[in-house]
């Protein structure tokens, strides 16, 4: 935020001091032409199989990637030894020809559950992945082929499974070893190719199993034999995980959970959730907010980018400050700490750049808007999940698009806790509308009761510099030589710090956490209140 000045602008009753707090997004770090839409954290998930529970990551940057624990799968390819196939057992098959398996990764861990949590583990069937067998049998960019060129180089995988119970590691661990060529005859090399029964019982009584892998090909970063293994039919006590249980269509693997990211950010006294769904078919900003300061914005250009949906038709925020929020349908804001349940001041409201061109342009599919086209926003309130009233807003009327950022007056919505936002357009098909919607915001403004505070009779004309700061501001008072009364609290109306302070001194926020503060200055029958962000 670039503005300074925060004035007071309304006395309720005596001893209470209404103030404003803007959502301007300049507490979120963004850096250069960016934008955060929830993507890029990892998405934690599992799945079950008889007693027997299998977690698994997946990060959602870089294009997406399987990053640890299990998968499953019934995929049969025993002859493609690339990373391509990463998900086939190199038996063709789940154990005792059954269709699924599951695949591991270094440091896999599966957790015993139910009945069984805490009792003995029978034991489970273990094969290689085609994928890391071929590549000891044939080497690779990255891995030796085992044996070396003469085939007397005494190279290993080995699988070390080790035992947990509340926290616990078991000193015992029981090593099987997917490919070994360490003997002296040559004709005694092998690599795991069937499925093969191990004994866990010497374990003992355990609540997780976790799964180690080392290998004699190594290199400057670590082992170079890819690291994955297959496991099928773990026998508990009362029950077998044989993955059978788990839908999965013909020759396919699950890596992945079939769930969305659900984040939120929040600037000043409002919450914006945002959603990142992760699905089979691409990953994507699937409802909410996502925070922006991008500039990059065509206007006149015929061509239509969805590329342009994080981008603000005004290429900076309102009054040119950095950051902005676009939102898509049903898009809500959460109203939070003074701020809940009380009346609001507005909020700064334009078209997303991607919107705006299509009305303008039309796209494959959406039309070019005519003078009779429309594409409103209504902005709804609520309390206590009841509608209070609405306000509406048009990004595009009467053959006018919206390109510049336009205060809209909140206040009639009454006391809200939150705020929908729901779009409408004169374009729709058999799908619903065609107009992408997309908008933009900034300057959300609420209104803060703080209780405690003397009653305001009049506005010193004051401000502060630099406003952001890092832990120090001057203070600067019109037309007064005299030293004033500072009192600073945080959003929740906490009184943090209380002090006499000269004109144009400066002031030390100190140990104060980062965030927003207001800082009342009082002279004599006179005051007025000060945004701060500390940063």
């Amino acid at each position: 935020m670039k503005k300074q000045i925060l004035l007071l602008v309304t006395i309720i009753f005596a001893a209470t001091v209404i103030a404003q707090t803007k959502s301007g997004f300049e507490d979120i770090t963004l850096s250069n032409n960016s934008v955060k839409n929830g993507s890029g954290a990892p998405v934690s998930g599992k799945f079950n199989s008889g007693n027997v529970e299998f977690a698994n990551t997946y990060q959602t940057n870089y294009g997406g990637f399987w990053s640890n624990g299990w998968a499953y799968s019934n995929i049969k390819n025993d002859t493609n030894g690339t990373f391509n196939n990463l998900f086939a057992a190199y038996a063709n098959s789940g154990s005792n020809n059954s269709l699924n398996y599951a695949v591991g990764q270094q440091a896999s861990v599966m957790r015993i559950t139910g009945f069984d949590a805490g009792d003995t583990v029978k034991g489970l069937y273990l094969t290689n992945g085609t994928y890391p067998a071929l590549t000891i049998k044939n080497g690779d960019t990255f891995s030796k082929k085992f044996g070396g060129s003469n085939g007397t180089d005494p190279d290993f995988l080995v699988l070390i499974i080790k035992a947990w119970k509340n926290g616990v590691k078991s000193l015992d661990s029981v090593n099987f070893y997917l490919a070994d060529y360490r003997s002296d005859s040559n004709a005694l090399d092998y690599i795991v190719k069937d499925w093969t029964w191990v004994n866990l019982t010497s374990l003992g009584a355990i609540d997780s199993l976790e799964f180690i892998m080392n290998s004699s090909d190594k290199g400057q970063f670590g082992i170079n034999t890819p690291l994955f293994f297959c496991v099928d039919d773990v026998v508990t006590k009362n029950d077998t995980a044989d993955f059978e249980n788990l839908s999965l269509a013909a020759n396919k693997f699950w890596s992945k959970p079939n769930t969305s990211i659900r984040t939120t950010y929040q600037s000043g006294n409002s919450i914006f959730p945002a959603r990142f769904s992760v699905s089979s078919f691409g990953d994507y900003w699937s409802s909410g907010f996502a925070i922006s300061n991008k500039t990059d914005v065509q206007l006149d250009s015929g061509v239509v980018g969805y590329n342009k949906i994080y981008n603000a038709v005004v290429a900076l925020g309102a009054d040119s400050t950095e950051n902005y929020a676009v939102a898509q349908q049903d898009a809500r804001i959460i109203l939070t700490g003074n701020a809940a349940g009380k009346q609001l001041e507005g909020v700064y409201v334009t078209n997303s750049n991607y919107a705006y061109l299509s009305m303008r342009w039309g796209d494959g599919f959406a039309r070019r808007f005519s003078d009779t086209d429309y594409f409103k926003l209504n902005m709804i309130g609520y309390k206590n999940g009841v509608t209070t009233d609405t306000v509406p807003f048009y990004l595009a009327q009467n053959g006018n698009i919206v390109n510049t950022w336009t205060w809209v007056d909140l206040k009639p919505l009454g006391n809200v806790d939150s705020v929908l936002f729901r779009l409408s357009s004169s374009d729709v098909g058999q799908f619903g509308m065609n107009t992408p919607g997309f908008f933009a915001i900034d300057e959300f403004t609420t209104r803060d009761v703080f209780v405690g505070l003397s009653t305001i009779k009049n506005n010193l004309n004051a401000s502060v510099y630099p406003n952001p700061t890092t832990g120090k501001f001057n203070l600067s008072v019109v037309g007064k030589s005299n030293a004033v009364l500072i009192t600073v609290y945080d959003v929740m109306g906490k009184q943090m710090l209380k002090q006499s302070v000269f004109n144009n001194s400066w002031v030390d926020l100190g140990d104060l956490a980062n965030g927003i503060y207001f800082v009342m200055i009082e002279d004599k029958n006179l005051s007025t209140a000060v945004r701060v962000l500390k940063h």
